[in-house]
This record gives C-alpha cells, sequence and structure tokens, in this order.
C-alpha cells in the first residue's frame, strides 16, 4: 500500500523553496495522497508527524522509499542530504577521494568547482532549505494543536532542526537566504554571516530549556544536543565572525561532559549496525542520525558504507561489511593513512596498524592515489571499513543493501576534542583536563598508557598535533572540511594531498573553495541573494 505522504507546505513556501524547480505558479499538490498544511495539521498524531517529517529530512530523501524525492528535479538516491553532506565534508578534503568518473566528482576531488550545477551542493542546499520551510510551516500551525501534545518540547525540537539546517548552510554557503515563520518574502534576503551565527546562537540558547533532558531518548534533539551544536559553532567562530569564542566552546563542552556521556569501551563498534541498540555506544553517541534497514530505505547511509567496498564477490562483502555490494569509490588519501603508526613504517599494511582506530583494508590497494582521478582508479587508495553493516557481534543487519548504522553527528570523542582545541587556543579552561581526555581517546584506541601526552603537546606545531588527533579519531565522519578551513589548510600551498588544485601532488588553491557557491537555481529566481566572493 503506498504511503500517506504529509508534505507540510503552502503554496506561498512552495514558491520560495521550489522555485528554481518550477516552469508557473500552478504549485498546488495534483497526487491526492499528497495534503497540504491546511488539511495535514488536524490532530496530536499529525502533529507528532509533523515533527518526525523535520527529523527525517537528513536520512530520507522522500516518503514513498528510497526511488523517492520530496524536492522536484533533485535524484532521490544521490542527494540524500546525509550523503551529500558528508560528501562535501570529505571528498575535497585530505581524506577522500572518489574513484568514480562522474563529471562532478572530479570537480569535487580537485576543488576546481564552478557555479554550474554540481549534484551534492545543489543536494545540500535546497534539502537543508526544505528543513527551514517545514519548520516554518510546523511552527505556524502548532498554536492550533490539542493540548495532548507537548508544544513547548515539539517547537523547541523544532527550532532546533532549523537552527541546525541554518547551521550547515551558514557553515557551507555563508549567505543563504534567511527567512522564520515571522519574515515570509518571496524573494529572501540573507543575514550578513556574524548575523547568521548570532541569530543561531540566541536560537539555541532560547530554546534550550525546553527541549527534552540530556539521554532521555536516543535520537532526539536534546538539551546536550543544542550544547554539542553551540560548541562547534564557538570552535570555528573566528571564521564565521572573525571573533575567537574558544571559552564558549568550553562552557558549551562541559554542559555536554556534566550530562553523564561515556567514552564506548570499543572504538569500531560506535559504526556499527547496532551502535543505536548497544548500551556500550549509546553512552558516547549523542546525536545520531538514525537508519534501519527495514524502516529507512535510503542512500544517506547505504551509500557511505557501499560506497567505501570494492566490487568483490557477494560472499566476502557479507563477510566483512554486512553488504552485498560494494561501488569501489570512495578511497583514503595517503595522507589519511600516514596518520596512524604502522609496526613497519617501510612498508605499512593495514593489519599493522597500531592505532585500533585505523580501520582500512589494503587488499590489492596502493596506499597513494598517482593515477588522474578525473576517472576510475581500480588499485589505488585504500578502502575506509570505518562503517560497518556488522553489528557487534558479527551478524549483518536485518537487510544486506539497506544498512542498519546509525551515523554520530555528535559524540563525546568530539566533544573532547573540542574541549582540548579551545584550551591549547586560550579559552579559559583546564590544560589538566584537556590533557586527561586526549589521554582516555588515546588509550582506547592504543591499549595502553605508552602513547599519552603532555600539555606542552597541546600547543605543539602551531595546534597541528590536535588536527592530527582529530584525523585518527574522527576522520570520514563529516567534520573535516570545517576543521581544515579552522587551520586555514583547507586551500593553502602549505599543506597538500592527493590531486588538491588538480595536481598530482596537490597546490594550493583559490580562497573561494573554502565556502560552496550559492546555486544558481536560487540566485535566478531571487533577486536578493548575493554570490559568494570569488565565483
Amino acid at each position: 500500500m503506498k504511503t500517506r505522504k504529509y508534505i507540510y507546505t503552502t503554496l506561498a513556501t512552495c514558491l520560495f523553496v521550489f522555485s528554481s524547480c518550477l516552469n508557473d505558479l500552478d504549485v498546488l499538490p495534483l497526487d491526492p495522497t499528497v495534503e497540504t498544511a491546511d488539511k495535514a495539521y488536524t490532530d496530536a498524531e499529525s502533529y507528532t508527524k509533523g515533527l518526525h517529517k523535520i527529523y527525517s529530512v537528513w536520512a530520507l530523501s522522500g516518503q514513498d522509499g528510497s526511488s523517492s524525492s520530496d524536492i522536484s528535479g533533485l535524484d532521490a538516491g544521490n542527494t540524500a542530504l546525509l550523503r551529500c553532506w558528508w560528501t562535501l565534508q570529505e571528498q575535497p578534503t585530505d581524506e577522500m577521494k572518489n574513484a568514480w568518473n562522474d563529471a562532478w566528482c572530479t570537480e569535487v576531488n580537485y576543488m576546481t568547482w564552478t557555479t554550474n550545477k554540481v549534484e551534492p551542493i545543489e543536494g545540500v542546499y535546497q534539502r537543508c532549505m526544505y528543513i527551514v520551510a517545514l519548520v516554518n510551516e510546523f511552527l505556524k500551525n502548532i498554536p492550533n494543536a490539542p493540548e495532548s501534545i507537548d508544544k513547548e518540547s515539539y517547537i523547541a525540537q523544532a527550532r532546533f532542526n532549523r537552527a541546525f539546517a541554518y547551521y550547515i548552510l551558514m557553515d557551507m554557503f555563508a549567505l543563504p537566504p534567511f527567512i522564520t515563520e515571522k519574515n515570509y518574502s518571496i524573494e529572501p534576503a540573507p543575514l550578513s554571516r556574524e548575523d547568521l551565527f548570532n541569530w543561531i546562537e540566541a536560537e539555541l540558547n532560547e530554546i534550550k530549556p525546553n527541549l527534552p533532558s540530556p539521554r532521555s531518548e536516543y535520537g532526539v534533539a536534546d538539551q546536550a544536543v543544542a550544547s554539542s551544536l553551540l560548541a562547534r559553532m564557538y570552535l570555528n567562530a573566528e571564521v564565521y565572525t572573525g571573533k575567537a569564542r574558544y571559552s564558549e566552546c568550553i562552557n558549551a563542552c562541559n554542559e555536554v561532559i556534566k550530562a553523564g556521556y561515556q567514552l564506548a569501551d570499543n572504538y569500531a563498534d560506535l559504526f556499527k549496525a547496532d551502535n543505536g541498540e548497544n548500551p556500550d555506544t549509546k553512552k558516547e553517541i549523542i546525536y545520531p542520525i538514525i537508519f534501519d534497514g527495514d524502516k529507512t530505505q535510503s542512500w544517506g547511509m547505504a551509500a557511505i558504507i557501499i560506497g567505501a567496498r570494492g566490487a568483490e564477490d557477494k560472499d566476502v562483502l557479507l563477510a566483512h561489511s554486512g553488504v552485498d555490494q560494494g561501488w569501489a569509490g570512495f578511497r583514503a588519501t595517503s595522507n589519511l593513512v600516514h596518520l596512524f603508526d604502522f609496526q613497519n613504517d617501510e612498508e605499512p599494511k593495514a593489519s599493522e596498524i597500531q592505532d585500533k582506530r585505523g580501520i582500512f583494508y589494503d587488499k590489492g590497494r596502493s596506499i597513494d592515489i598517482t593515477s588522474s582521478v578525473s576517472g576510475t582508479f581500480e588499485t589505488e587508495g585504500w578502502s575506509v571499513f570505518k562503517f560497518s553493516n556488522l553489528d557487534s557481534n558479527g551478524q549483518p543487519g536485518k537487510n544486506t543493501l539497506w544498512v542498519d548504522t546509525d551515523f554520530p553527528m555528535f559524540r563525546l570523542g568530539d566533544i573532547y576534542l573540542m574541549y582540548a582545541e579551545a584550551v591549547a587556543r586560550g579559552g579559559e579552561g583546564s590544560k589538566a583536563s584537556a590533557v586527561e581526555y586526549i589521554n582516555a581517546l588515546r588509550k582506547r584506541a592504543y591499549g595502553d598508557e605508552k602513547h599519552n601526552i603532555s600539555e606542552n603537546w597541546l600547543e605543539e606545531n602551531n595546534f597541528r598535533n590536535l588536527l592530527d588527533e582529530r584525523g585518527r579519531e574522527l576522520y570520514w565522519e563529516g567534520i573535516r572540511r570545517t576543521d581544515l578551513v579552522r587551520f586555514d589548510l583547507l586551500t593553502s600551498g602549505s599543506y597538500t594531498w592527493d590531486f588538491k588544485g588538480g595536481i598530482n601532488t596537490g597546490v594550493g588553491v583559490n580562497k573561494r573553495y573554502n565556502v560552496y557557491p550559492i546555486p544558481v537555481t536560487d540566485l535566478t529566481v531571487n533577486g536578493n541573494l548575493q554570490q559568494n566572493e570569488g565565483y
């Protein structure tokens, strides 16, 4: 039976969000299974479904399975929000290159994209603005909701999702259009990047008391989740506003730490098919994007796992990954591999990495990517097996195509590293605590205390030790691009990697690539928008 769709948009909202995809003004739904807001919001259950729909945009491209898309003109599989965001945060960096021969893959591998349409750029921008539109409509309607629902909590959770979407847009696009339920416009203007930062900060602080208490329900935006997002914003505040906010980052990290999260005992289990059910991993994961092989059939997480595997036969794939196909696309750069210590540095092997966080597959693969990445390179670049559809007992998830593995958007390991960096950069915190947090991560990684660090380590090499540690702990978790921008290394010629700038050994690129261009599809219909500098 066809799933009933709840599309919570009025005619005006549709004109705003989807104007680049429309040929005329007749945007009222023709499909009788699609409902507009005046009909969709009727009882308590409909408001719960509306809130769940807002959450779901990160995981699902549409509501009729993996082939459906809520947004006209966006491919359902290729433009799932998590997949697109992860691609843009990892593929241009020193952690990953893509072996596919799609034209956009080459542009993102090389950091040579232009204002021409690039599928993942379009996907992140439009789906984040879709979240904004859904939230705005939800907030306009919820005053009419029955008293049987917790309106304050529902409102706070919806506003968190909107603030999170705007954070992604601020980080990646700098100057997105700004619209809320209170300032509707057909052609919304952007705020300055600093003003948008300030709005997100104020929004999160205002809603935090009405969010659920920390750890009350897995997968729900609670008070610790809001503090985690604030910490990430504050750590990068100098990029967004020109003003350092390291002490505020430390305070936000402390709020998360005191909520009682703990490091999981086994690092690898954090990225397995039962990470949302395993008590050991749930004690570290602060906020996941949830996937279930039966209920959330999308390419949001499946693409990350399958794309990192080679095209071995089905039995081999099932044994080491819990999936039955591999796309042989996403590969580790040599820079990522060499962050880890090997028993024999002269002849590195994946099986001889001393750090348990280095989860690679090297059979038939060279470490270096030397072929032109404008086409498929079959034997270059190690595979990353960090994310898996096997559970902590080595058994496949419920489905060998649609994975059960949740994506940890925020977890305690990152909070520890943010705290340490903010202290090292001069924030008001404890260096002793910073060292303690780093050593806890390294003890888990190595199984001993022989690799402990001291306070001097925090500030050495212009904080590069911390950047490298973030690479070892957080690689392929969608954070690297933002980290490299903060360290002024994403575009710099002082630090290069495989095919940065389109050159085999890497070269610096124009600073405009620190942000992505505003899609032309939106610029052409909104005269109040402006393209980012250099594009």
